[in-house]
């Protein structure tokens, strides 16, 4: 009886070890992930009907605005998006609309949305972020340069279009108060170079009534307050789709604003 249990350990040890074996010998896998393809053009990274390559501002300290140029000529609009995850691509299709009349059109992600790489102090300077895209105007051809921001853009093109070196500047329901940038009251009384701001009076975060009173009290010579039907930043130039825009009478505006068409 012995003998039969301790033959019977001796199977179950050895039966043990087989399977011991067997699932030391089956070969392990390591995941590859999948290859993330780059985008290389408008349409590939915003996923709308624009055509047009991306291009790649050279920032400070190796790093990198990048963007888009739609259209040739002097007369140029650097559009400066709001906030929103894929950076430029909301003003796409009016900067494609902007380039089929005679404008030239500067898309840019600024630091820390879309595809940008920014390093070191350049990371934060929103003045300096501005300034660099209306530089590469200049330094590309360009005799009249209009900053024409959404929301945030808005608020960074009342702040700092002027020091930047634009001629003129165009503010879509940028908010009163922006964290970095002078309020709408403190930049639009430094600011003497032509300057439109539109808002719906509805967008009350944007504060509708301080931006209508730092328009009036701006020492332009040219300046304009638009109050829209509704909307919000870029979506107050197209009543439509990407696909099919239906542009709104301030599309035209902005337009004729960066052609400097003053009148209206």
């Amino acid at each position: 009886m012995r003998r039969w249990f301790a033959g019977m350990v001796a199977v179950v040890a050895l039966g043990g070890c087989g399977g011991s074996a067997e699932v030391a010998s089956t070969p392990t896998r390591t995941p590859v992930p999948l290859p993330i393809a780059t985008p290389t053009s408008i349409a590939d990274r915003c996923k709308i009907p624009v055509d047009g390559g991306l291009t790649e501002f050279p920032a400070p300290s190796g790093g990198v605005m990048t963007g888009a140029v739609l259209g040739d000529g002097p007369v140029v609009a650097v559009l400066l998006h709001q906030t929103s995850a894929q950076g430029f691509c909301g003003f796409a299709t009016y900067a494609a609309w902007l380039a089929e009349h005679g404008v030239r059109a500067v898309l840019v992600d600024l630091c820390g949305w879309g595809r940008a790489r920014c390093q070191g102090a350049f990371a934060s300077d929103l003045q300096a972020q501005v300034r660099l895209p209306v530089d590469w105007a200049r330094a590309h051809g360009a005799t009249r340069v209009t900053v024409v921001g959404a929301s945030m853009g808005g608020a960074l093109a009342l702040g700092f279009a002027q020091q930047a070196g634009a001629d003129a500047l165009v503010d879509l329901s940028g908010p009163a108060v922006w964290t970095g940038t002078p309020t709408a009251g403190e930049a639009a009384a430094a600011t003497t170079i032509p300057l439109l701001l539109a808002v719906a009076p509805n967008d009350a975060d944007m504060d509708p009534t301080a931006l209508r009173a730092a328009v009036r009290a701006s020492p332009a010579r040219d300046k304009r307050f638009i109050s829209t039907e509704g909307g919000h930043g870029w979506t107050m130039l197209n009543d439509g789709t990407d696909a099919e825009p239906d542009w709104t009478p301030l599309a035209d505006a902005v337009r004729d604003w960066v052609k400097g068409d003053y009148v209206g």
